[in-house]
């Protein structure tokens, strides 16, 4: 079991919640008995997360894994970007062919009302099930597991979504195993440059070595884009586009994109596209 931080490890002090002191999870988490080896290889808060601090959680995650070859990992995560670190983890974690689960709270473990014990105990059901994802207990109090490449970003209630369309990826194929050491033993992340779907999108000129177009199936052919998007691919600068459907339509702004060099990633959301690009 792993804790990374976020509201799942934090404690509330003056009305503040803050990632320093000792979290009753801790506590808890002792008392969960022989079988569980624990370790905390980053303390960060899930709003300010950093690409190198999944890089390195994972990092260690991963060593712990081949080192002990568990029956399952849990891993606790803050809330907030848990979706991109699940997209991650699936790509990193799949290859040791055991059950993960990444789970979180949205009330801090010493607040009434708390998710966080309900959400680590059924994390624990769903490991010995063999069972992977992202575990969380709904507004509406029901736990539920959503698959991790699946997954996105929370809604107003803390909600996680399904993904409804799947690229049914093999992430535990060599090809995976290969991208999930480079990017462990990676000292220098992509820089990746997101362009959103909304009128006249912000586009830098430099500072990044890949693009992810989010473009929400008909492309975001702004004018400026496509030949930018051409000198781009010129230069070898990768440039994604997603989310794209894999059975439908193709619409002409998304065709002018793909022609000057955009790659579509059908079947992914954006959490997902956003990953394969930082990973592969």
């Amino acid at each position: 079991m792993t804790a990374s931080g976020g509201t799942v490890s934090s404690s509330v002090s003056d009305g503040l919640v803050k990632l320093e002191g000792e979290s009753p999870v801790l506590s808890y988490l002792a008392r969960l008995g022989d079988g569980f080896e624990f370790i905390s290889p980053a303390n960060y808060s899930s709003e300010n997360a950093r690409p190198e601090d999944y890089r390195d959680v994972l990092k260690a995650v991963s060593e712990a894994a081949s080192k002990s070859r568990p029956d399952g990992i849990i891993i606790l995560h803050g809330t907030d970007t848990m979706a991109y670190f699940a997209q991650i983890a699936v790509r990193v974690l799949s290859h040791f062919g055991i059950p993960f689960v990444i789970t979180g709270s949205k009330i801090p473990p010493d607040s009434e009302g708390t998710d966080a014990f309900a959400n680590i105990d059924y994390a624990v059901s769903q490991v010995r099930e063999g069972n992977s994802g992202v575990v969380f207990t709904t507004h509406e109090g029901v736990p539920a597991t959503v698959p991790a490449d699946k997954v996105t970003s929370p809604d107003i209630y803390g909600d996680y979504g399904i993904w409804p369309d799947s690229a049914n990826t093999d992430f535990s194929s060599e090809r995976y195993k290969r991208a999930a050491e480079a990017f462990l033993a990676s000292e220098k992340l992509h820089r990746i440059q997101v362009i959103p779907a909304a009128p006249t999108p912000g586009i830098l000129d430099d500072g990044f070595d890949t693009v992810l177009i989010t473009c929400h199936h008909s492309g975001t052919a702004d004018v400026k884009l496509v030949p930018k998007v051409r000198k781009w691919h010129a230069k070898g600068i990768r440039c994604f586009m997603a989310p794209v459907p894999r059975n439908s339509n193709v619409y002409e702004s998304r065709a002018m994109l793909e022609a000057a060099g955009a790659i579509a990633l059908p079947g992914m959301p954006p959490e997902g596209a956003w990953a394969e690009a930082l990973v592969t």
